[in-house]
């Protein structure tokens, strides 16, 4: 293999977040507040944010849970509705993970293909892909 088409280096990351939903603008708001020193990216397949709730679109889609329960002890539910609609969910995560500043930190269209734990390096590598170019990266 020549050096012209050797893949490029790992990037090294602390912490790797995949997906961009509710569970991962929650997880990257701890890591920005209560863990600055450590690096992070959050990986999305899709070119958008909100995931379950931006990905279905069907009529009449919405929360099953109290929304004043389900949301964030860091950015409660203000809305007066409890059980909301599919819009107005994902209108406030978006707004959660821009006022969290992870838009920064979010990498769209970010397909991860494997992720392996090799023991003796203690350390995952994850193998990701750009479902538009098919390009690959790695990261650790």
């Amino acid at each position: 293999m020549s050096a012209a088409s050797a893949p490029p280096p790992a990037e090294h990351l602390d912490v790797l977040i995949i997906g961009v939903g509710v569970s991962g603008i929650g997880a990257g708001h701890y890591l920005k507040t209560g863990l600055l020193s450590k690096s992070f990216a959050i990986l999305e397949a899709r070119g958008a944010s909100g995931g379950t709730w931006d990905l279905f679109r069907y009529p009449g889609v919405r929360s099953d849970s109290d929304l004043h329960t389900f949301g964030y002890a860091f950015r409660p539910w203000r809305d007066e509705e409890a059980i909301a609609t599919a819009p107005r969910i994902l209108t406030y995560l978006r707004e959660t993970a821009t006022e969290s500043g992870l838009d920064r930190h979010t990498r769209y269209h970010h397909k991860v293909v494997s992720a392996s734990w090799p023991t003796e390096r203690a350390r995952w590598t994850v193998r990701v892909e750009h479902p538009g170019t098919g390009e690959r990266t790695t990261l650790t």
